[in-house]
This record gives structure tokens, sequence and C-alpha cells, in this order.
């Protein structure tokens, strides 16, 4: 019976010279120079016997051995090994690699009677399972053992060693995608042994999804078109496979005229999901923090108009009732107190209007110099010197409403004043241009330019713990009343400045100082006569708003419309995508501007969707919106590839300074 038999060797001198002496022993003989070769090969050849050697590119002879042991298919093939490493690593190979007969390279006229040998030996053979003990290795007589071939074999199982203990799973690719080589670590990740997957397709491996695309792109324009660019999946947009979270680095790797590719996956799970606990944590703390203020104010607001209440219907109800032994004068006064406590509740309520975006009715260009000193010369009166203003921006301007922004500096002095004990305040009047967004004393602010208000006491200050909740509401020790501060304090100085499109930000070294900082978007001079409800900001410009909330991107829409834009909004990156052609193939249209929410509502990495955006067109301009002010995208939002911020909640005017920011650049 004929024999089938496939030959496998990187030299080849030797694999012609071995081909042609099982040619003239009567077998059917291919070929191949690689184990990756000989596999591609195998399927539709079904060899009977395999001769391969060891040492060899794209998928050893070791390789090869296993594979074909634990392949039910081929595990019936008869395997020898012909090796010029077998002398020196004998023992290894013995213990290690799965085959029938070992034999050690020597002249061709050995070699031939060792092919010879091995077919006597498969023909008595063939009929027992593989498994059978094996024959000793056939090793020419006076052969000895070479020194360099053995300090090579100890280099390159020192350099396995190495890779086997990698954290990082890493898979070897030959230019066409296919793996050829495989550690532990990888292994491991994809809960499988070497020889199920050595020269399976990369995207065969697992389920890249949702990455199928860009990593069969990366193996195309890369690796076959020899493009040697590198593609990442990174931790802000992981793989999720199974129970684990990877990210994977695609690398194009040239050598002496030969390309491969590296696959680098690391396992980021422990890291993730940690991360997503304390993410899931703070999300509680957060919440509970503000149910604990809402019920405050609740509180608060309650036990006031119950007082006011009490006070107005108890004084009504008495001047009401017929009884001539009261004079009209009592009677009076008891309407005088009714009024009084009314006019208490009238001005509560207009501050509790504060709280809205709609609370400021009023607006105007307002020189912030004037403003305070007007504010601070009738808040002192008679004793002014109490406070020194120092004037750094004499023509500082900003646009909003001078009656509230009086109210939210009487505020801050009140507390001032409570709280330096007679000492002199300091009022400082400044500007800041902020090219990235700030954190500041906990308190997120964008990059934009600003008037800054500075108003400094050096007294008792504020403790660590208590200045994060200085803005809650009712946040107070002091008494109560109808006649009494209503517990508000900062939280309006706060709902003020927000609907300012402004920030407040609290520095304070116990027993020491606290500094309160009002930071105002800035009004440029050739903006000081555009007010945001005169006028719009834009004139035939565009805003692409990616946004996934519908009732989000509505809102956006309308604030944005209004400012004078034409607004597309979008809820993921496809539409994003298919906006961005529709420009693209108008040229004489303007570049959208895009404001991205930073969200994962779908699932969709804002880093990546901004990534592909400037891909399509390196010009555009894109803003990160999220309510996370302290995710790494917001703080160092340039680091990836925003031009600006837009943090939620946001207002008319917030909105309009940060757009006006980033079309000013």
């Amino acid at each position: 019976m004929e024999i089938k038999a496939l030959v496998v060797d990187n030299n080849p001198v030797l694999l012609r010279a071995v081909s042609a002496i099982l040619l003239q022993e009567g077998c059917t003989v291919h070929t191949a120079d690689t184990g990756l070769a000989a596999l591609e090969v195998i399927d539709d050849f079904a060899p009977d016997i395999v001769f391969t050697d060891l040492i060899m590119p794209m998928v050893s002879g070791e390789q090869l051995c296993r594979i074909l042991r634990n392949t039910q298919k081929y595990e019936k093939v008869f395997i020898v090994i012909l090796s010029a490493i077998v002398l020196e690593d004998i023992e290894r190979i013995l213990r290690e690699i799965p085959y029938d007969i070992c034999i050690a390279k020597g002249s061709l006229q050995e070699i031939r009677q060792h092919l010879q040998h091995a077919l006597r030996v498969y023909a008595a053979e063939k009929t027992k399972f593989p498994g059978t003990p094996r024959l000793a290795a056939r090793i020419p007589e006076g052969l000895q053992p070479s020194h360099m071939t053995s300090e090579l074999l100890i280099e390159k199982y020192h350099l396995t060693e190495i890779l086997s203990n990698l954290e990082e799973g890493i898979l070897e690719l030959n230019f066409q995608g296919k793996v050829i080589a495989a550690n532990s670590s990888a292994l491991k990740i994809f809960s499988c042994r070497e020889e199920t997957i050595i020269g399976m397709p990369l995207l065969k491996v697992i389920d890249w999804e949702p990455f199928n695309e860009a990593v069969h792109e990366w193996v195309e324009q890369q690796l076959l078109a020899c493009g040697m660019g590198k593609y990442d999946i990174v931790e802000d947009a992981p793989l999720f496979l199974d129970n684990l979270v990877l990210t994977a680095s695609f690398v194009p790797i040239q050598e002496k005229g030969s390309l491969f590719g590296l696959c680098i996956l690391r396992d980021i799970s422990r890291q993730f999901n940690a991360e997503k606990y304390q993410k899931e944590l703070d999300n509680a703390l957060k919440l509970v923090k503000k149910m604990d203020a809402m019920s405050c104010m609740a509180g608060g607001f309650a036990h006031d108009f119950n007082n006011l209440l009490t006070v107005i219907c108890g004084n009504l109800d008495i001047a009401t009732l017929h009884d001539e032994r009261r004079s009209a004068l009592v009677r009076r006064q008891m309407l005088q107190q009714a009024k009084q406590a009314a006019l208490v509740a009238v001005d509560l309520t207009r501050q509790i209007s504060c709280f809205s975006n709609f609370g400021i009715v009023s607006r105007e260009n307002v020189p912030i110099e004037s403003l305070v000193k007007e504010v601070v010369a009738n808040f002192f009166k008679a004793g002014s010197d109490l406070c020194r203003i120092k004037v750094i921006a004499p023509n500082a301007l900003v646009h909003g409403d001078p009656q509230e922004l009086s109210q939210a500096l009487v505020r801050v002095l009140q507390n001032a004043v409570e709280a330096s004990a007679g000492q002199k305040l300091d009022v400082i009047i400044d500007e800041d241009d902020f090219a990235t967004p700030q954190l500041m004393a906990g308190q997120y602010v964008p990059a934009g330019k600003y008037v800054r208000i500075d108003i400094r006491d050096a007294g008792r200050g504020i403790s660590p713990e208590q200045i994060f909740r200085i803005f809650d509401p009712y946040y107070s020790t002091k008494e109560r009343g109808a006649h009494k501060g209503v517990g508000l304090g900062l939280t309006v100085v706060y709902a003020i400045l927000r609907n300012h499109g402004g920030y407040v930000v609290v520095n304070s070294v116990l027993n020491k100082w606290t500094i309160v900082s009002f930071y105002l978007p800035a009004v440029a001079e050739s903006q000081s006569q555009l007010a945001v409800h005169d006028a719009p900001l834009a004139v035939d410009r565009f805003v692409l708003l990616i946004e996934p909330d519908e009732q989000m991107a509505e809102v956006g829409k309308i604030m944005l419309g209004y400012l004078g834009f034409s607004v597309t909004a979008v809820a993921d990156r496809a539409g994003a995508i298919r906006e961005l052609q529709r420009f693209s193939g108008k040229p004489r249209l303007p570049l959208p501007l895009v404001i991205i929410a930073h969200s994962d509502k779908n699932d969709e990495s804002a880093v990546e969707t901004c990534r592909i955006l400037h891909e399509m067109d390196a010009g555009l301009k894109v803003i990160a919106m999220s309510g996370m002010i302290l995710d790494p995208v917001m703080q160092n939002c340039r680091e990836y590839g925003f031009v600006n911020t837009l943090p939620k909640p946001f207002t008319m005017d917030s909105l309009k300074h940060i757009i006006h920011t980033v079309l000013a650049s």
C-alpha cells in the first residue's frame, strides 16, 4: 500500500533531499517549509506519516506535533522528528514532545537509512493506536553535541520561560493575521490549549465584538498591506470576554524583511470592577447626600413657612374677631405683623426661585468694579474701613442681573463678617483665563475667560469635613424664625452664580482664613453690547449634538437653537458619522461644532467617538459634556482630543460662555 508522507523543514536543501529519498521508497510526498504551511496542507492531503524538523518559524515542529496528537482527525498520524538538536535536547524531547520516532540529522546516507527504518516501523506499527512506547532516538555514530547549539537552546528556553510567565497574554501572528504562537497567559484568558488556536485567523479565536470590524481592518491594512500602524482597545472602552475585562494592543513588527504581528492582551478585570464598584459607591453616596440635603431643605422650608403662616393666620384671625375691648390701634398692629410676616414669605419665595434656571429676569452688562464698590459701601455704611478693595481688572464686565449678583455678594460678606470677629476683609477683582478645565477645592470650572471676585476673611475658617456641605440648603446652626435667617446661606449664592453660568469656589484653612471666589463668564469688548436674550450667538453655524438621552437632546436643541445655531441631534456614533459625511459632501457648509455626551447610556466611548470623528476631519472642534466632573476626560479634556468641557447641569449662560470660548480659540 502506498504511504502518503508530509515533509516539513525550513531548510530547502534538506527538504528536497528527504523528499527525494521518500519518493525513491515509493511514497507520495508533499512538502511544507513551516509548521503553519503544514497545517494548511494536511487537510487536503491527509498524510499517513509526517517527517518534521523542530526549529522552524511560523509554528515550530514541536507545536505541530502537539496539534496533531491533540486533534482527533490527525491523532493516528505517525510522527517522525528529524532534527539537528536531538542530541542537545534529547531529555526534553523525550519528556515533552509527542512523537513515534526521533532521528538526529547526520549525513545524507545516514538520513536515508533512518528514513527507511522509520518506514518499516510505520508499516509494522500502523495498526496500533498512537501512544505505543516510543523507540529510542536514532543518533548517527560519532555525532557529538554542539556547544553552540546547546547555548542557543538554553537562551531560547530562557526567553520562552519569561514569555510564559508574563501577566500579559501574547499572541504572535503571521502577516495574514493567523495565530502562530501563544503564551500561557493568553491561553488562560481564552481558556484553551495552544494547539486549538494555532493556525486560526485572529478574528476566529474569540468574538471580538464590538471590535470585529476594527480588528479586521487592522489585519487588512497594517499586516497584509504593510501599513505598520498600531491599534488599541483601551480602558475607556474595553473588550468584555465572558467574565473578563480586557484591553488589547495590536502591533505590527518588521524583522529581517519579514512581517509579523503581536496581539498583547491585558486583563483589567480587577481594576475595572474596583473602579465600577467605586463609581457605584460614589453615586450611592451622592444620592444619600442629595436626599439628605433635600430632606433638610424640605424640613427647613416647612419650618419657616409654618412659622410665617402661623403668624399671618393668627394675627388675621384675632383681628377679624369682633371684640369691642380691642382698639383700632391694636388691630392695626396685628395686621402690620401679618403683613410683615407675609413680606418675609415673599422674600423666601423669591430666594427659592434662584434655584430655577429662570430665576434671573433682568440682564445687562455689569461693570464689576462699580457693582462691588456700591455693595461694599451699602453693606458697611459708616464702617466701610472694615473692607479693603483691590482692583486688578478695572474694566471687567459680566452679563447678568445686578440685583441678584449684589444679593450673592451681600450674603458672602455677611458670613465673612460673622466669621472674622471685627477683623478687616479683603475683596479682590481680577480675571482668569483657563486654557483647560480646573478642579479647585472640589468645584469644577471649565476652560474659558472669567471675572474673579475674591472675598477673604481672617476668621475661624471651615473644617475640611464641613467645606463640602456649606452649599447644602438649611445646613446651619442659626436659630430660625419668622424674622431670622431662613437657613439658605450659600445655597442661594451657588444658585445665583450657576444661573449666570458661573461658579463659586471656597478655600479655607481652619482657624486662619477663608476665601470665597466668584467665577463669572467675562464679557469681551466685542461682546459688550450683546445680551443672551437680545441677539443670537451664531450666524450660519451648525452644532452636531451626540446625546443618547432623548429629553437632554431635546433641551439641548432648544437652548442651542435659541443661541442661533442650526442643531442636529443624534443618539449614537453611527448617526454622528452619517451627519459628518453629509457635511463632507457639501464643502460650502462650515464644519459643525460637535458636543458629545460622555455617558455609558449607549455603551459607546465618547473618547473613541471623538477619535473617529477627528479621523474623518482633523479640524473638528469637539466638546465633552458630562455630569461626572471627576472623570479624567473632564479634568484633562485636551489629552483625549476635546477642546473644552460642558459640565451638567448647564444654563443658557454657561452654555453660551463655553461655546464662545471654543469658537474664539
